[in-house]
């Protein structure tokens, strides 16, 4: 994952498809400019003889939503691990 212009990419991968056909895939995550959105992004390019095709998708959600979202994945983690930590627990 490297990081470029404020996002960070999360998967890149370019493949050829037949002769003279490319396939690219591009990931990224940033926020959006008022910085109150996560936005996950997908870039799709399609090379060939016959010209160029590309599409791009945007998902975002409210960067709030994201973080009671990890705090409640982590409060979930921790009660789930609690029981194996007592357990390897001893008294003296």
């Amino acid at each position: 994952m490297t990081s470029e212009g404020g996002s960070l990419l999360l998967r890149h991968h370019v493949r050829k498809r037949g002769v003279g056909t490319l396939l690219c895939r591009e990931t990224r995550l940033h926020l959006s400019s008022d910085q109150s959105r996560l936005v996950l992004s997908r870039y799709v390019e399609h090379y060939s003889p016959h010209g160029v095709r590309w599409v791009e998708r945007q998902h975002s959600v409210a960067l709030a939503d994201v973080m009671r979202w990890l705090i409640t994945q982590g409060e979930t983690c921790d009660a789930a691990w609690e029981p194996h930590q007592a357990a390897g627990r001893t008294t003296s």
